[in-house]
């Protein structure tokens, strides 16, 4: 897809970048034209001294064609191949992300010219990450690589890429892309696309404005339930409860969380958990407002043909139901019940490592690299190509992000995310709350209980003495 450039407001570091582009390329020029007028002298000398042998004349450089012409047409110079510098970079993206990294790539190079970036693409993250792995550890491999952010928690304790200290700054990302970008206190990647996460969809068609909060969301769906006005299975607002994605959100909103990112260490046996809790229990047994047992593909056909007004679900679902013809509205999920604050779904992303063996004008290379994929040009030509969003804080603040109403309402969302733990902790977790959601909707156990052993069973789950029953993976991923 083709991005149609348009003027957007600079920002400082794209004011920086771009100084530091024309620098190089001034001392570049400045290396170029000194070799290229050291010819130029030795060829004067050479052919005066030639003159003077055979014809008794000498020729003083002002009379010398070559440099009159050199001076009055100038033309632009090749950079020879010793000074290009060249780096690899591997990845496992999907077919649209790959297409979107060549271009990228393609214009880099064609602005920096002193630089070339070699690609190797992997069909998997986890085979790019067995082989990145062994050729760094033996001194090679490519100098970047471009993975899931996940790759932190597999790649950093090995020691195989580098600290990231000077390459970005990390106040300009977004928050939830922060928290999962380091190991030990210490970053090791860059994010550079964000994507996975939960939104807020509602029906323009029923309801003109997004719901503040679950008050008004319960009410309305009490209020369909109630009318009369509409055919029986329509439902005001339907939530994907048997998925522990679409809950955990909610404790989040209440203040609390479920890991700590700096030990891994699980934190679910907390009030905010115990809230959660109590919220669906009064939704689902108490009220009686929300009916549970709907699985994501029900849900998502009753959101498509209007039976259900209002949903929560991925924002690259967005496609798929304007496809459908549903007038469409995206917000940040309302705040919580009984509570002030937004519930926090989980977000990832794309992002750089760097190779633990990159150094010196590789090292610079790389720099160079990140730098111009951080730029919003680049931040936002991916947005009309792929199924990713920005990294940066403010990139909603140029008028291109801010035409896509969709789109802009997704990003909003992404801004009050969480980090979205590492696979092998998440599972357990998953499971942890399925099940004991479970439990509590089936009126088998009290809020408080379930809190605490959601948090026993995680602990069991993830030491290997409790076995996993259900399937980790909620049924709806990135498109």
């Amino acid at each position: 897809m083709c991005f149609k450039r348009s003027l957007i407001l600079k920002t400082q570091g794209e004011i920086m970048f771009e100084n530091k582009k024309k620098l190089k390329y001034i001392l570049v020029d400045l290396k170029t034209r000194g070799a290229i007028l050291f010819l130029l002298t030795a060829l004067v000398l050479s052919g005066a001294a030639g003159c003077s042998l055979f014809n008794g004349k000498t020729t003083g450089p002002e009379e010398d064609p070559a440099v009159v012409e050199e001076t009055e047409t100038p033309k632009e110079e090749e950079i020879s191949g010793d000074l290009i510098t060249t780096i690899t970079l591997w990845d496992c993206l999907d077919p649209r992300e790959r297409m979107a990294l060549m271009e990228s790539r393609d214009s880099f190079v064609s602005s920096f010219r002193d630089i070339n970036i070699e690609t190797r693409h992997f069909r998997s993250q986890e085979e790019l990450q067995d082989q990145f792995e062994a050729a760094s550890l033996a001194g090679a491999g490519p100098e970047i690589i471009l993975l899931d952010l996940d790759g932190v928690q597999r790649l950093a304790p090995s020691n195989v890429t580098k600290e990231i200290v000077d390459e970005v700054d990390y106040a300009l990302i977004l928050e939830g892309l922060r928290e999962i970008s380091s190991y030990n206190n210490k970053n090791y990647i860059v994010p550079f696309r964000s994507y996975d996460f939960l939104t807020f969809y509602y029906n323009k068609d029923f309801v003109e404005n997004p719901p503040s909060d679950f008050e008004e969301v319960l009410e309305y769906a009490q209020n369909i339930a109630g009318s009369g006005d509409f055919e029986e299975g329509t439902y005001g607002f339907i939530l994907n409860e048997s998925e522990a994605d679409w809950i955990i959100p909610f404790i989040g909103g209440y203040n609390g969380w479920i890991i700590d990112y700096s030990t891994n260490s699980l934190t679910l046996d907390s009030q905010a958990t115990q809230s959660t809790l109590e919220f669906l229990d009064h939704a689902y047994t108490q009220s009686l407002i929300l009916e549970a047992g709907m699985e994501y593909g029900e849900i998502n056909e009753l959101f498509k043909n209007g039976s259900a007004h209002m949903i929560i679900d991925y924002y690259t679902a967005a496609e798929e139901y304007i496809e459908a013809g549903v007038n469409i509205g995206l917000s940040e999920i309302p705040r919580v019940w009984g509570g002030t604050r937004y519930p926090t779904p989980m977000i990832s992303g794309l992002g750089f490592m760097i190779n633990t063996n990159t150094y010196g004008v590789e090292l610079e290379a790389v720099r160079d690299f990140i730098d111009f994929m951080l730029t919003e040009e680049i931040q936002l030509a991916w947005n009309g190509s792929t199924s990713t969003l920005p990294v940066l804080e403010s990139i909603d603040e140029s008028g291109e992000m801010a035409k896509n109403i969709i789109l802009k309402a997704a990003y909003e969302q992404a801004k009050i995310c969480r980090g979205k733990p590492y696979e092998q902790i998440l599972m357990v977790i998953r499971n942890a709350i399925s099940d004991n959601v479970d439990s509590l909707l089936a009126g088998d156990i009290l809020p408080a209980d379930a809190a605490l052993k959601i948090q026993e069973d995680a602990i069991r789950l993830r030491s290997g003495t409790l076995p996993l029953e259900k399937s980790s993976e909620p049924e709806q991923e990135i498109q």
